[in-house]
């Protein structure tokens, strides 16, 4: 059988303190047992596959996230891209991310990393402002965001990509704008600028539910939003996603998997996949999935398998497509479902001609694609998809 690119997720769950605004599956844990028996288990997993799998499905990304990766040891990182390198024929040049916190990634680490095989680092920054860092629960400050960028470089490391983040409770519009222009002047390779989204069972959440911190108005969100986008444009980078730049070249090859609705393997506690239209994930309970490991059986949840219709995945595939730049591509629309676009949404398209004709949504060549003032209002056309 003919082999197929996928991409690879491998998730490391612990962190060494929980972000107040985290809705992630991660724990605040620091124990040198755990992190070498998880250790031991992501190898096992991936061990356990059989090999015509791996035979036939081949990683040209591999993403490891969490969580802070960069809590593992230079070993435990290592013997994983070991194993993965040896049960995996990986496409040469493959891209190969790993998420590092500044603090916790040594110069040393960042050697270990690229003698493994790791070619792209993914920092989380979120801001350049030491008291919007503290506000969010983060455990680092400027200094250790130049620090551990330095290292990188001196590491070797020549694809960087930078989190960062706005609506912050208390965050000023000055605060935004400079934490921007501080990262254009370090110049990585691919920022990632994304809004604080309130999610469920975090402390943000919880506070301000019972009134203790207020979120800033949508209008004034939406206004530092495109003043920041415009001046990462004026300093070169692509404005390929609706949360993400790049210099030319420098796209996450990753994140596009997930866009595009390509297969990805996902290796680790609570870890999704998507293979050849069927989603599963794994267990989220650590004692679970260690469990499931040991005794050599799939630590897949076997209440979480789903089977994308041909309307599910039409779905999925323009809701990703609209967050690109280029949004969605009529003719792979076609090439992908067996039928037009037009034809397969004439009503929904119908619905969104004030959109259309208001210039939110825009027909151009072979794309269909939201604008650039209808990236605001981009979640109410999106959901007439779904």
């Amino acid at each position: 059988m003919k082999s197929r690119n996928i991409g690879l997720y491998l998730h490391i769950p612990f962190c060494e303190k929980k972000c107040r605004y985290c809705g992630f599956l991660s724990f605040d844990i620091y124990n040198l047992e755990i992190y070498e028996e998880y250790t031991k288990s992501i190898i096992s997993e991936i061990k356990n596959y059989n090999e015509a799998f791996k035979k036939i499905n081949v990683p040209d990304t591999i993403f490891i996230g969490g969580g802070t990766p960069s809590l593992l040891s230079e070993s435990q990182i290592s013997r994983i891209m070991e194993c993965i390198f040896e049960d995996f024929d990986v496409v040469k040049n493959a891209e190969i991310t790993i998420e590092v916190n500044p603090n916790s990634v040594t110069r040393e680490k960042l050697r270990a990393y690229k003698k493994a095989g790791i070619n792209r680092l993914s920092m989380g920054v979120q801001s350049m402002d030491d008291d919007v860092l503290a506000s969010l629960g983060r455990v680092h400050r400027k200094k250790d965001v130049l620090k551990a960028y330095d290292n990188a470089g001196e590491a070797g490391f020549e694809n960087i990509n930078m989190d960062l983040m706005f609506g912050v409770p208390g965050q000023s519009r000055e605060s935004v704008k400079a934490s921007v222009k501080a990262l254009c002047e370090l110049e990585p390779e691919h920022i990632s600028f994304y809004g604080l989204q309130l999610e469920e069972d975090t402390i943000f959440y919880e506070e301000y539910k019972s009134g203790m911190i207020d979120l800033p108005d949508e209008e004034k969100e939406r206004s530092i939003y495109h003043e920041s986008v415009g001046y990462m444009k004026e300093k070169g980078y692509l404005h390929y996603e609706i949360s993400n730049f790049a210099k030319a070249g420098f796209e996450s090859k990753h994140n596009l998997k997930y866009w595009n609705l390509e297969n990805y393997l996902g290796v680790g506690l609570g870890a999704h996949s998507y293979m050849h239209g069927t989603r599963t994930k794994n267990v989220d309970e650590m004692k679970e999935y260690l469990s499931l490991i040991r005794s050599g059986r799939s630590p897949k949840d076997a209440e979480f398998f789903h089977v994308d219709s041909k309307k599910d995945k039409m779905a999925v595939y323009v809701f990703t497509g609209l967050r690109k730049h280029d949004g969605i591509s009529l003719s792979e629309f076609e090439k992908k479902f067996g039928l037009g676009f037009f034809e397969a949404y004439r009503e929904v398209v119908e619905n969104l001609k004030n959109y259309i004709d208001s210039g939110f949504l825009e027909i151009s060549g072979d794309s269909f694609r939201l604008t650039e003032k209808g990236i605001d209002t981009s979640n109410d056309i999106m959901s007439e998809f779904v």
